[in-house]
């Protein structure tokens, strides 16, 4: 979020991280930025500022999570997030979760937030939220992501996030505007096929480090098509393009959705263009590789073990995407006056994505 917003053009003064670690690779990142490292609970003092942004922490609404939000105390972070914006009154904020927040108890904890957020500071805010596929704005990546916009209700403008850019042939047939969606594999093709200890891998196990979870779906995108999701955990993490197909070869969703994929000898690749690469055996990405795919700059520095780096990865917001959604609003081009105020519609949509501007909707 840092990385797009002063790639958008903010000056970033402030921000707070927990982790020690990713607390240094801010710091390498950002030599001039205000690092306060520790809870934001025990943080009482904040600087002025136009804009406030953050992530606060997703596991308990995460598909890859527990998703049993009301025992997990990280659930109510999005609390200090609302204090903030109540002690610094800024004109606008961003936050961003998963699209899993949405459906978590019926969107209930979604519409918490929307309800705090909306009545922060003495004025309060005109909310904004949909969910946002990195892969519709040129991210070479399917990655869906709640994204919540506020603008302080005294400046009397709403919000209205930008069009999407990219999109499948079918879409393109629809709206000849649209760019074809990212290729993943053309954007890490100049990086080492064969990395050392870059990404995880168990060659001495009995499965090679191929879980049987692991297994249980396809980790393979095609790559001519945008990747699946960069996770936070390097044991999930997707395959090289360059690794062969998989083939579902067992299948019992009656039975807990259970199923089975294995390797074939196949590259769907090669039949585009012999000239690229493949590889025998397959792998999982490395590092690097998920970052440029994240649409990390290579100069960006990654503090920390191997882990600790892939967790960081994982976690972040696209810095193309966040500069795109910044840009839009500090630019005003993503900023209308009300058109009319029908009475509230529903806060919570089930389906993706949806759009939400509270208390007013904009043709």
């Amino acid at each position: 979020m840092d990385l797009g917003a002063v790639s958008a053009g903010v000056d970033a003064i402030w921000c707070n991280e927990i982790h020690p670690v990713f607390c240094k690779t801010i710091r390498s990142n950002f030599p001039g930025l205000n690092i306060i490292e520790g809870d934001i609970a025990d943080v009482t003092s904040f600087p002025k500022a136009d804009l406030v942004f953050g992530g606060y922490p997703c596991q308990s609404f995460s598909i890859g999570g527990n998703r049993n939000p009301e025992k997990d105390k990280r659930t109510y972070l999005y609390k200090h997030f609302a204090r903030v914006l109540s002690l610094v009154q800024p004109k606008y904020f961003i936050a961003e979760n998963v699209s899993g927040l949405q459906k978590v108890k019926a969107g209930v904890f979604l519409k918490e937030q929307l309800d705090e957020f909306e009545n922060a500071g003495d004025l309060g805010y005109i909310i904004s939220a949909q969910v946002i596929d990195a892969k519709d704005y040129g991210i070479p990546q399917t990655r869906k992501r709640v994204f919540i916009v506020g603008v302080r209700k005294d400046i009397n403008l709403i919000f209205v996030f930008p069009k999407r850019t990219h999109g499948s042939p079918k879409d393109i047939k629809k709206n000849p505007l649209l760019n074809p969606y990212g290729s993943h594999g053309e954007v890490i093709k100049d990086l080492p096929l064969h990395p050392e200890r870059d990404y995880y891998h168990r060659p001495h196990d009995p499965d090679k480090g191929f879980s049987w979870y692991y297994m249980s779906r396809n980790r393979k995108a095609d790559w001519d098509s945008p990747s699946y999701t960069i996770v936070a955990n390097w044991r999930h993490t997707p395959l090289h393009p360059a690794s062969p197909v998989m083939k579902l070869t067992w299948s019992d969703l009656a039975n807990g959705w259970k199923q089975r994929w294995d390797f074939s000898k196949e590259y769907e690749h090669t039949k585009v263009d012999p000239k690229r690469p493949i590889l025998k055996d397959p792998r999982r990405l490395s590092y690097r590789e998920c970052a440029r795919i994240q649409t990390f700059p290579n100069s960006f520095i990654f503090e920390g073990n191997i882990e600790e780096k892939f967790e960081q990865i994982g976690n972040a917001v696209p810095p193309k995407l966040f500069e795109i959604i910044v840009r839009h609003l500090v630019t005003g081009k993503g900023l209308v006056e009300p058109r009319y105020t029908p009475a509230q519609d529903d806060r919570v949509s089930q389906q993706l994505p949806f759009f939400y501007t509270s208390g007013t909707n904009v043709t």
